[in-house]
Parts: structure tokens; C-alpha cells; sequence
């Protein structure tokens, strides 16, 4: 078999390329190694810019949320979304992606496992073992790899990758009096350098989480939130997520054939929040467009590199504080700045973040994050509780 640009790993970000890149002519071909495609359930949250990078129907939304409450230890603050975060489901919003994929003519090869890639007179030569333990060897003339963040791809061919961290969330009933119109987010430093979460997706149910740096207790922390503070676990929903750094450089080349990785595989993720929905998508555009066009995948990289790479030095800055600097910084939000957070969401910050810097209070509180931060007093010791900010 030969194809102009084989892509490996049927995530989101792999048929999103592999659409654009036969709505441009190519032949494409995408090679996923589990015979099924069908992602485990889970909840996400997503910036509207996820409208105007694809056209989402409304069946695919779950529910929309128009307002995010952020509760530290001592302080919290509101933002109204002046337009609304969109709450959808992974495994329907892969389906659409593989229906719009096979639509505009890609191959998809299920049960197909990468194996290497090497050289070849046409371009490059991929060998994958299927699940009836045939080889199978595929000639390529371009190789994009998305398949995750344990990417086999970016292995094969000498492309450094970062670590990850875990998230879990338990499927949960709303509390009763909660507002299905508001997210919740809990910053708890003694925990956790990342945050708690309360995301309704139905006017009746949510789901509550956990980013943590070790699975084990990320486990602990999410469970003893949840007996605190009265939810009963449906059901649990977990991934690992690869976490972006400035210094990655997710391409290289095969002989002359280019290798771009894409989505978690290249850890286009947003490490403030550990979005990567949108963030794929983009990087998913930008290697399409490289290969269409004929120019280079960092430079169609930039814009996103841009967003990614203030998204990075906000989270070194953030990693640094402890309870009173989180109790500092939401106490330093002005109704100018509520308004700010509220007009730019979290995928189109790079352009206008320096506007925050005329806030003289919000100076002063960021000026915390330049002092290292002291050990957390004790592993799993937490106060954060529900606060009545969810609840009308």
C-alpha cells in the first residue's frame, strides 16, 4: 500500500489532520492499533473556540456553561462567560470526527500496531503487525504520528517527549441547590500545583476531578474530596496527559520524508488548565497545512506555540505558590479584570495577556509567584470543602 501521508493513531487530532489533508487532495490512509474505535468515556470542557476551529452540531454539546467560580483557601471569585464553555463527550466527539474523516475519502485501518520506520526509494516505509499477527508494510510519503502520549512514533524516530500527569474524575450527582450553569475549580497548593474540579454536564449530573503529579495519590486526594464533601461516585473516568514544554520540537525526518507529531503525541496541552482538545485540533491544522503547502510545521506552529508557550511560564509561576499566594492572587481580581477573563477565553489568551500587566494589584499578588513557594505542610492534608458559590 502506498499513500502520500499515513497517519498514525485514530485520536482526535490524527482524523482531524487526515481530513483536512484529503479535503486537499491526498491520498491518506489512518492506522490505529485497537480493532474497535471507541475511546472510553469521558467528560470534557472546552473553550467556544472549539466552534470556530470545526463545526460542532448541537447534538454533540452536552450542556454549556456560563459561569466559572475559582475558591482558594481564604477567597473566591466569580467570572461570567461572555460566551459559554462547551461541555462534550470524547468518544461521540471522535465518532464525528472519524464520520467527517472516511466522508472526505481516508482510509482507516483498525487493528493495525506500529511496529518501525525506515527509509525507503518512495519515501518511507512503516511496518505495522495487525491483531491476526500479519506484517503489513505501508509506503508513505509523509508520516504523522497521534497516537497519544505514550506515542510509539515519536519513540521510533528520536523525538523527545515530556512527562505526564494523571487525571481521574468521578461521574457524580449534582448537590442539590447546585447551579448546572456554573464550574467550580478549588486550588488547594497543599494538595495539588494543579486544582479540584466540579463540571456539570447535564442539568442533574457532573463530574468531579483531580489533576495530580502521581496516580496513587491523585487517587487518595479525589476520593477523600468526594466523602468529604458528600458525593457518591457513579462511575470514574481517568487519563494520563502529556504536559507541553517550549523546548519540544515535535518533527524530525525519515531519509526526506517529514514525521510531524500532533495532540497529545507532540504535547500540544494547555498545562495551566491540561486542555488539549482544542489545542490538538490546532496543531492537527498546522500539520496539514505544512504538508498542503509545502512550507514548515514550526512555522505553521507559531501562533500555537505562542498560546502554549504563556500557558507554560503561567504555570511555572503558578507552581510556585502556596495557599496565601492563591488567597493573594484571587483577592487582587478587579471587576476590570473579571471583565477581561470574562471577554478572552483560555485557547486566545497569547494576544491580549499582556493587558493584564496595567493592573496594579494583580502585579503586586504576582509578584508572590517569584519567590519559591514552602514544601507542602503535609502529603493529603486538605481543607477544601463545596462552597456556596455553585449553589443559588
Amino acid at each position: 500500500m502506498k499513500f502520500d501521508t499515513a497517519i498514525i493513531g485514530a485520536s482526535s487530532s490524527g482524523l482531524y489532520a487526515a481530513q483536512l489533508l484529503a479535503q486537499g487532495g491526498q491520498q491518506v490512509a489512518v492506522f490505529e492499533r485497537n480493532a474497535e474505535l471507541a475511546p472510553s468515556r469521558r467528560t470534557l470542557i472546552v473553550t467556544p473556540e472549539l466552534s470556530r476551529v470545526i463545526h460542532l452540531p448541537e447534538a454533540h454539546v452536552l450542556h454549556r456553561i456560563g459561569r466559572m467560580a475559582i475558591v482558594t483557601a481564604k477567597k473566591s471569585v466569580s467570572i461570567e462567560l461572555r460566551e459559554p464553555d462547551l461541555i462534550v463527550e470524547r468518544s461521540r466527539f471522535s465518532h464525528l470526527l472519524r464520520e467527517r474523516a472516511e466522508q472526505t475519502g481516508v482510509n482507516l485501518y483498525l487493528g493495525h500496531r506500529f511496529q518501525t520506520i525506515e527509509t525507503h526509494p518512495m519515501g518511507a516505509v512503516i511496518h505495522f503487525r495487525t491483531d491476526d499477527g500479519e506484517t503489513v508494510q505501508v509506503i508513505a510519503e509523509a508520516v504523522v504520528g497521534a497516537d497519544g502520549v505514550f506515542s510509539n512514533v515519536a519513540r521510533a524516530v528520536g523525538i523527545r517527549r515530556e512527562p505526564t500527569v494523571p487525571i481521574l474524575q468521578a461521574e457524580v450527582e449534582l448537590p442539590k441547590g447546585w447551579n448546572p450553569n456554573i464550574t467550580q475549580c478549588w486550588f488547594d497548593a497543599d494538595d495539588s500545583r494543579f486544582f479540584y474540579w466540579l463540571i456539570p454536564e447535564s442539568d442533574g449530573r457532573g463530574v468531579v476531578g483531580l489533576v495530580g503529579d502521581r496516580q496513587g495519590e491523585t487517587r487518595y486526594l479525589l476520593k477523600r474530596f468526594l466523602e468529604r464533601n458528600g458525593f457518591t461516585p457513579l462511575a470514574y473516568q481517568s487519563a494520563q496527559v502529556a504536559m507541553y514544554h517550549p523546548r519540544l520540537r515535535p518533527w524530525t525526518k525519515v531519509g526526506s520524508v517529514p514525521v510531524y507529531l500532533v495532540g497529545d503525541a507532540a504535547g500540544h496541552v494547555k498545562v495551566t488548565t491540561v486542555g488539549g482538545t482544542v489545542s490538538g485540533l490546532l496543531g492537527a491544522k498546522a500539520a496539514a497545512h505544512a504538508l498542503l503547502r509545502n512550507t514548515s510545521y514550526a512555522c505553521e506552529l507559531r501562533t500555537l506555540k505562542r498560546e502554549l508557550d504563556l500557558h507554560w511560564l503561567i504555570r511555572a509561576l503558578m507552581d510556585r505558590l502556596d495557599n496565601r499566594g492563591y488567597d493573594s492572587l484571587v483577592s487582587a481580581v478587579t471587576p476590570r479584570i473579571q471583565s477581561f477573563l470574562s471577554q478572552y477565553n483560555r485557547d486566545a489568551m497569547a494576544g491580549v495577556f499582556w493587558q493584564l500587566f496595567l493592573e496594579p494589584k494583580l502585579i503586586s499578588a504576582g509578584l508572590r509567584c517569584l519567590v519559591p513557594r514552602s514544601p507542602r505542610r503535609a502529603r493529603y492534608a486538605s481543607s477544601a470543602r463545596l462552597d456556596t458559590n455553585g449553589v443559588e
